[in-house]
């Protein structure tokens, strides 16, 4: 006799490859008017090899097809070939359409399932039977939540709590530094105008806790590791550990978070810092979207030599984001405050800026393994307290940053990805101590776990 288990498996397979070969006609144009790539791909799918479909859906993507009919196809050849994460990413895409909204939410339920989370997947099913007319989408959503509901009490049974999701991935690699500078928290401390290759690594993971409908909690870690072949005293790493909370406002996507970084420089303490940030981001058109970001910290000193950095800074931002069929552009501002302890002897030195930085980002797919990006940045600061001078005057510190950085990334399987990346920086001052070019070569390859 089957287990309750094996029977809705089988239930979700029919299921799946029903509305799997329903949706590559759902909602598209007419086959005449349709790229030949895009039909290559629904007759591939149709023919079971997902391999091919998946190319060609995302080929017919890099020719400039953004409907939700796409990223639909998308979502059920990335679940066919147990891709399940990128087949979420897909359905939310689809989901975003009020016409393949249900039939996208049903299919999350089955992704979540795959995936162990029962709490999501019954959230999606429920939510599927609430926004469909459809009886047949409506039956076959009832029978996928029917074995999560408690029959006792008609709510998803608690006998087990689901186990926290994690996810996250390693970064490793390498390159070279024209101008090794020393930073803490932006503030340029020095600029050695010595050259050097390095190594670097990172580390990222993410808890995602058990929640709701209405709000998701998650814990998160990172670790940064900075290696110089011969300036080995600016060997830097820091450790990122702390908590936020996803949930939603009327139309807003809420995340509120707290964490606290420990950074070292040479293997001793250099800084530590504690904060608090809240972002809001929401859709305002089809392509459009509006961003918010505050963050309040405390900076403390982990060496004595460093005090002059204690104290508190501010950060808050206003991003807008355009999407563009294969392409992404981003602009930002950003205002920074700072109160710091300074350097008070032999002379007053301010280390406390107040800050204006301004930001365009460009995503670009070159086709459907690869992308390239170009990032320009420009940031003004006016530090708050003139700084004493040897002959007794006092002169305001005042600097403009510019950087451009350009990277490729060419996707691999599972989720790698190799990048390398071009970044310079001019750095002027009126304290020509502080004036600084450089010029950062990195090659990294990214490897999710």
């Amino acid at each position: 006799m089957q287990t309750l288990s094996q029977t809705m498996g089988k239930v979700m397979a029919c299921l799946l490859t029903l509305f799997s070969l329903a949706a590559v006609s759902l909602n598209t144009p007419a086959n005449d008017t349709l790229p030949d790539v895009y039909q290559d791909g629904s007759r591939a799918f149709n023919a079971g090899d997902y391999e091919t479909a998946l190319a060609a859906f995302l080929k017919a993507r890099a020719q400039g097809i953004d409907t939700a009919s796409l990223h639909y196809n998308l979502g059920v050849t990335y679940f066919k070939l147990e891709r399940y994460e990128e087949a979420r990413g897909a359905f939310l895409a689809s989901a975003e359409s009020d016409e393949m909204a249900p039939l996208a939410h049903y299919n999350l339920g089955l992704v979540a399932l795959k995936q162990g989370q029962k709490e999501d997947a019954r959230h999606w099913f429920q939510k599927t039977l609430a926004d469909t007319q459809n009886p047949k989408l409506q039956r076959m959503a009832s029978t996928m939540l029917a074995p999560l509901i408690d029959a006792n009490t008609g709510t998803a049974s608690q006998a087990s709590p689901p186990p926290p999701i994690w996810s996250g991935f390693v970064s490793g690699g390498g390159g070279f530094d024209s101008n090794v500078t020393l930073l803490s928290d932006s503030e340029t401390i020095i600029s050695t105008e010595k050259n050097d290759q390095f190594i670097d690594f990172f580390a990222s993971a993410n808890a995602r806790l058990p929640g709701n409908k209405n709000y998701t909690s998650n814990l998160d870690a990172s670790l940064y590791m900075v290696k110089y072949a011969e300036l080995s005293t600016f060997d830097t790493s820091s450790l990122r550990l702390g908590g936020s909370l996803d949930h939603s406002l009327k139309k807003w996507q809420l995340n509120s978070g707290l964490h606290y970084f420990n950074t070292r420089l040479d293997n001793k303490g250099y800084t530590q810092r504690s904060s608090a940030s809240i972002r809001a981001r929401r859709k305002l058109q089809d392509n459009h979207r509006l961003g918010l970001r505050y963050e309040y910290s405390y900076i403390d000193d982990l060496d004595r030599q460093f005090s002059f950095l204690r104290g508190w800074r501010q950060k808050a931002m206003i991003e807008s984001m355009w999407l563009f069929r294969n392409k992404r552009i981003q602009f930002s501002y950003q205002l920074e405050l700072n109160d710091r302890r300074d350097i008070t002897s032999p002379r007053f030195t301010s280390f406390s800026p107040t800050r204006n930085s301004f930001r365009v980002r460009g995503d670009f797919q070159l086709d459907p393994q690869a992308d390239a990006s170009i990032d320009l940045r420009y940031r003004y600061s006016q530090y708050n307290d003139p700084t004493e001078l040897a002959d007794g005057s006092d002169k305001t510190r005042r600097e403009s940053r510019y950087q451009v950085a350009v990277s490729i990334t060419q996707n691999l399987k599972k989720g790698r990805a190799f990048s390398a990346e071009y970044r310079y920086i001019h750095n002027t001052s009126n304290f020509r101590f502080y004036d600084y070019n450089q010029h950062l070569f990195t090659i990294n390859l990214l490897w999710p776990w």
